[in-house]
């Protein structure tokens, strides 16, 4: 693969993820606007990009020789054929390393598999009259290099027969499909029902093969006035120059391959269409895929007046799409981020640590551990749960944490341990474009001064949201401990819990405290920590002596404790240098 393979692929796989962001967007906001229905669409349109599926649709009037044209081109005579039209089920041909039939029903959330030679008792009339077995699709696997790369080769079933479920299916599938290969033939070419059936079918795919099938039927004399019978219909159809004719005998085509016949291949036509399909699917597929996502999306919002200005947007990228510029560039409006159903559960940007400091945070004096430890880890806790969501739903809360260059190290693996591998994945998208930005012009400079150049990149306590969230709380926190401790009954209360840390107690005692408080917490800290210096002593004595169900749980957890002492929690840790200094400072 040359490097400029390399980069198409690169800006095709970033348009994908933009089209994504964009269709999930449109999701949760139909999902708060209770369109259910659509938001599963949507979700459905999200499976396609993730299996990068594509979906060359063979569509046509009944007995036109859809399937036998499938044939040929797999050079397999894999799908049934005969005189009894498909039943209304949709059969695919996708890559798969081994032969299989997977089967998709009504009703059905296992996928039942059962052999290749069975395929028939499930599509064909005979084998299921009016489809009553309930049949979705049929989905043949298949190591065939011509299926790589999430193609799903599609046979659909005949439209205009006497089976109007037929039918029915197969203008349900329309809006699925990214490509059609319109299949009509000699026999009757080109009737006023297909032409209807092509305009409908136009509607839904902006790429489309039109083959003329069963060619060796005609005289010679006869071929060249068929042929451009078929195309002066096209042209009234659909309009002059749109659509390229591919006549062919799939027939005589299949029957070459089976033998090998290289000259017999020739002439049956299909080559021809071969070829162009190749040249397509390797220069075109991409951007027609998006394309054709972005339209089922303009489809599915038609009528939806808050998506109005996204709808626009998306219709541009389209044409652009559909010219080879792979560039997706939509800002969703404030006013849509509004609405999108993120504001109803949680706050659509990243809340600032001076806004959320105190909301919720309670100080208990009868903790378990250092108070103050405990009223900043439930904030910490708090704040991680609100940012975890709000990655996923809001774009400004991705593009803010960026602009403050994410969190610290401490904290990124604090928050990597709550957040999920999709949240992370999606939230931190804006946070690496940044870095890369900032590092593609660093190439061509002397290594000082791109190290200069980086620092602005990398957070700080001084810009990490959580550690400031910290020395906020802790400022907040601070000024409620020495409330409480202005009363004899807070004090009692004091008295019966864990104490401050060695850290939070400096902070305390630099607020500059009466004489008698500041004598109280120091004597409470040197009486915890006499006591929790006992309580290791008598553990470890216990377990030398081989005694260990005489311990108490106060020896059993003494050696955590003791840590706490003297560094705090490792949740409410924090540059301590920094917050206490501000905590202090401002006081």
């Amino acid at each position: 693969m040359t490097s400029s393979d390399i980069d198409q692929l690169r800006r095709y796989t970033l348009a994908k993820q933009e089209i994504a962001t964009l269709v999930r967007s449109v999701k949760q906001f139909l999902q708060a606007q209770q369109q259910t229905e659509k938001a599963e669409q949507c979700q459905e349109i999200l499976v396609n990009l993730a299996e990068d599926r594509f979906n060359l649709t063979v569509v046509g009037q009944f007995k036109r020789g859809k399937s036998s044209l499938m044939n040929a081109i797999i050079g397999r005579d894999l799908l049934p054929t005969g005189l009894l039209p498909l039943t209304s089920a949709i059969t695919t041909l996708c890559y798969g390393p081994v032969e299989r039939v997977v089967l998709r029903r009504k009703g059905w959330g296992l996928q039942p598999e059962v052999p290749l030679s069975e395929l028939p008792d499930y599509v064909t009339e005979r084998g299921n009259p009016g489809n009553e077995k309930g049949l979705l699709e049929a989905r043949v696997e298949l190591p065939v290099p011509f299926l790589r790369r999430g193609l799903h080769f599609v046979d659909t079933p005949g439209v205009g027969s006497a089976q109007v479920e037929n039918t029915q299916t197969t203008y349900e599938f329309l809006p699925q499909a990214d490509a059609v290969i319109f299949v009509t033939s000699v026999e009757a070419p080109l009737s006023e029902a297909e032409q209807n059936f092509l305009r409908d079918v136009r509607h839904y795919v902006r790429k489309l093969f039109v083959v003329v099938n069963k060619t060796d039927l005609l005289a010679a004399g006869e071929r060249h006035e068929v042929l451009g019978y078929v195309q002066a219909g096209i042209e009234r159809t659909l309009g002059a120059g749109e659509v390229r004719l591919y006549p062919a005998s799939a027939r005589q085509a299949l029957a070459a391959k089976l033998a090998g016949d290289p000259a017999g291949l020739e002439a049956s036509g299909l080559s021809r269409l071969e070829d162009d399909l190749a040249a397509f699917l390797a220069a075109e597929r991409g951007q027609v895929f998006l394309a054709s996502v972005v339209d089922r999306v303009l489809r599915l919002t038609a009528g939806v007046t808050a998506l109005e200005s996204l709808r626009s947007d998306l219709a541009t990228v389209c044409s652009r799409l559909i010219s080879g510029d792979l560039s997706i560039q939509i800002a969703l409006t404030p006013e849509f981020l509004a609405s999108n159903g993120a504001g109803a559960t949680g706050p659509a940007t990243l809340v600032s640590p001076e806004d959320s400091a105190g909301s919720e945070v309670h100080l208990s004096l009868t903790s378990a551990t250092c108070p103050l430890c405990a009223a900043l880890g439930q904030a910490l806790q708090a704040y991680f749960v609100d940012l975890q969501y709000n990655l996923v739903v809001s774009q400004d809360t991705r593009q803010s944490l960026a602009q403050q260059h994410g969190l610290c190290c401490q904290h990124t693996w604090h928050f990597q341990g709550l957040a999920s591998p999709q949240g992370i994945s999606e939230g931190y998208v804006p946070l690496m474009a940044g870095a890369l930005a900032a590092l593609r012009p660093l190439e061509q400079q002397k290594s000082t001064q791109a190290a200069q150049q980086l620092d602005a990149l990398l957070a700080t306590p001084e810009t990490c949201p959580a550690c400031r969230l910290l020395v906020e709380v802790i400022k907040v926190q601070i000024d409620a401990l020495l409330s409480l401790l202005t009363s004899a009954g807070g004090r009692e209360r004091y008295t019966r819990g864990r104490g401050l840390c060695l850290p939070h107690l400096r902070a305390v005692l630099s607020a500059d405290l009466p004489d008698e408080l500041a004598a109280f917490l120091v004597q409470r800290q040197v009486q915890r920590i006499e006591e929790i210096s006992e309580d290791m002593r008598s553990y470890t004595l216990k377990r030398e002596a081989l005694r260990r169900g005489l311990h108490n749980r106060d020896e059993e957890n003494a050696w955590r404790r003791a840590l706490v002492q003297l560094v705090g929690e490792r949740a409410a840790n924090v540059a301590w240098k920094t917050s206490v200094r501000e905590a202090t400072d401002e006081r």
